[in-house]
C-alpha cells in the first residue's frame, strides 16, 4: 500500500492525479526545524513526517513532503492573522521568491529524499488586490500567504521550474522516482487486476 503522510488537501489532490491507489495518514510531528537552510528544513521535516507514519506502517511505501516559501533570506510560513498575510503579500509584490519542497520516501527498507526548488515572480500588486485577496481568508492557511492554484495565481508573473512544486508536491520528479523504483508498475497492475 502507498501511504501519503500528509494533512494537506493540496498534496492529496495532486497525488491523486497519478492514478495510484493510496491512503492518507496525517503525521503527528512538531514542525520546528533545527536548521535555517531552506533545503535542509524541508528535507528534515519531510523525513520526520515519514518516520512518524513508518512506526505504525513499517511494510508500506510511505511518501511525505514539506514546503516552505523563502524570501529575502527568511522563511515565510503561514500567517497568524490577516494583518500578517497582508504584510507578506506586500513584501512578495513585484519580487522573486523561491519555493522549496522536500520529499521523503520509504520503500522496501530503503529511504530516498530530494528537494525541488521553483522560483516565482509576483507582479506589482495594488493595495486593493491585496485587500481583496486577504478578505477571502484564503491566504491564512498557506505558506507565504498565497496558493498559486487558487485566486493568487493571478499575481504570478513568471515561474522558473515545476508548477506542482509550488502547490506542494513536485509530481514530475516524484513520478519518475516511483516509476524507476517499480512502485508505479506494482500498484498500477493491482488497479487493473
Amino acid at each position: 500500500m502507498i501511504i501519503l503522510a500528509t494533512s494537506s488537501e493540496r498534496r492529496i489532490k495532486l497525488f491523486s492525479l497519478l492514478g495510484l491507489p493510496f491512503q492518507v495518514i496525517s503525521p503527528q510531528i512538531e514542525e520546528t526545524p533545527s536548521q535555517c537552510n531552506p533545503e535542509r528544513i524541508v528535507l528534515e521535516l519531510s523525513h520526520k513526517k515519514a518516520d512518524a507514519v513508518y512506526t505504525k506502517y513499517p511494510y508500506e511505501t510511505i511518501i511525505s513532503a514539506d514546503t516552505v516559501v523563502w524570501f529575502d533570506g527568511k522563511i515565510m510560513g503561514k500567517p497568524k492573522d490577516e494583518n500578517e498575510a497582508w504584510k507578506m503579500l506586500n513584501k512578495l509584490s513585484g519580487n522573486w521568491h523561491k519555493v522549496f519542497t522536500g520529499v521523503h520516501i520509504k520503500i522496501d527498507g530503503e529511504e530516498v529524499s530530494f528537494c525541488e526548488v521553483t522560483e516565482v515572480k509576483f507582479r506589482q500588486l495594488t493595495d486593493f488586490e491585496i485587500d481583496y485577496y486577504v478578505s477571502t481568508k484564503d491566504p491564512l492557511d498557506k505558506a507565504g500567504a498565497y496558493g498559486i492554484q487558487g485566486f493568487a495565481g493571478v499575481f504570478v508573473e513568471k515561474i522558473i521550474g515545476d508548477y506542482t512544486n509550488i502547490v506542494g508536491l513536485p509530481l514530475p520528479r516524484l513520478w519518475k522516482l516511483l516509476l524507476d523504483r517499480g512502485i508505479v508498475g506494482k500498484y498500477a497492475d493491482r488497479e487493473r487486476s
